[in-house]
């Protein structure tokens, strides 16, 4: 277990926080939740600030702090007060509620309101159980604990399997923090993967669920916390810890540069590269949420020409989002061969499919015709259909 040892130690000194690093945070969020207090004291408003997220369960990342501050009123008609409370560079934004964001000293701020609510079946929109997660993690959690979940936010980001958002389908904070409050350690958690079988369920429940993750939130066990993973992602996560197990090295939680990694897959596959940067348009997740449906459409639309689609990556930044699109083959011919009705079909069916298809022929038991493309150029064809379906204009439209 040394080389284990070794190499979770560069990683805590890496992502772990140092305390002067944390009381730094706490004076801005102390600073800021006092803001917002005396405000809502003058504006005479009904209204509880908490701190939530990895800020106040001190699971953040080293140089990746954020704070995340819950509004907590007493109606969804009280809520609407919050835009005269919070400072007024801060933008509006939308997820399950308009909330807020921005920057107070440097540091991103959300600022999200939920319903106060006196038990768990009252409850309508799930984010407003968020507020019970940090009591939670707080309470079971030992600081070697919280290091843990921080370098395994790290190893997740780094592995491209990070993110709850709709666009990403990946491993919310929360469910890494409950994950090692499940198994004990980043090692027990590893240990634990290496037996895991599809579908995969953590823990004892009676959740009925399609997702290929079962994880029961405690502070309601009535929730997969894991509802939104995907299985690619899942597959990244286990597969990646599992190649750690094997293989321990610090790389693992180094995420690499996308762009590199492509350049070299392309050179060695001998595939077509295409690539397209859409500018992301506020508010985030929807934007990126359509941005994501609309690149299967466009897939949809690239295989439906016999466009052979090798892989394709994106690229998330704050300010865009660019698709790496790889292409293995396109058609060399004009046209396609298009089956229909076996030649031993009943003369009715025949004489359904003959009425709009002339130029017929028998192939292989089957009536066929030649289908034309309609492209007489592969490479325009798919440069257009991408600005087509992943301009930031057509994201909207489509």
């Amino acid at each position: 277990m040394d080389k284990f040892k070794k190499v979770f130690e560069k990683a805590y000194s890496k992502f772990v926080p140092s305390l002067k690093e944390r009381k730094a945070l706490d004076n801005t969020a102390n600073e800021l939740i006092d803001l917002l207090r005396k405000n809502a004291e003058i504006n005479d408003i009904n209204v509880e600030f908490k701190f939530g997220g990895s800020y106040a369960k001190g699971t953040w990342i080293k140089d990746e702090s954020d704070i995340d501050i819950f509004a907590v009123f007493n109606s969804e008609k009280e809520m609407k007060n919050l835009s005269i409370l919070v400072p007024n560079d801060f933008i509006t934004t939308f997820g399950t509620r308009e909330y807020f964001k921005g920057k107070f000293k440097s540091v991103k701020i959300e600022v999200v309101p939920v319903l106060r609510f006196s038990d768990l079946t009252s409850v309508k929109n799930s984010i407003d159980l968020s507020v019970l997660h940090a009591n939670y993690i707080n309470s079971f959690l030992s600081s070697a604990q919280k290091n843990d979940v921080i370098i395994l936010k790290a190893f997740c980001k780094a592995n491209n399997c990070y993110g709850s958002e709709t666009y990403m389908h990946g491993f919310s904070g929360y469910s890494l923090e409950v994950m090692i409050k499940e198994f004990g350690s980043f090692m027990s958690l590893i240990t634990e993967v290496n037996s895991w079988k599809m579908p995969v369920t953590v823990g004892k429940s009676s959740i009925q669920h399609d997702s290929p993750i079962l994880l029961p939130d405690p502070t309601n066990p009535k929730r997969n916390i894991c509802a939104s993973v995907n299985e690619d992602n899942l597959s990244k996560f286990v597969f990646s810890l599992k190649r750690f197990y094997l293989y321990p090295s610090f790389d693992f939680f180094i995420k690499k540069n996308l762009k590199e990694k492509i350049v070299k897959e392309v050179k060695l596959r001998g595939t077509r590269l295409f690539t397209f940067s859409t500018k992301i348009i506020e508010p985030r997740d929807i934007f990126l949420s359509k941005y994501v449906k609309n690149l299967d459409k466009l897939i949809r639309e690239l295989k439906a020409n016999d466009v052979e689609l090798y892989s394709y990556d994106i690229d998330y930044t704050e300010k865009n989002a660019t698709l790496f699109l790889q292409i293995n083959n396109t058609p060399k011919s004009k046209t396609k061969l298009v089956y229909g009705p076996e030649v031993f079909s009943d003369i009715e069916i025949l004489k359904k499919f003959l009425k709009p298809h002339k130029d017929v022929f028998p192939a292989e038991r089957h009536v066929a015709y030649d289908k034309s493309y309609g492209i007489s150029n592969f490479n325009k064809f798919i440069l257009l259909k991408i600005k087509e379906y992943m301009s930031p204009k057509s994201i909207f439209v489509n």
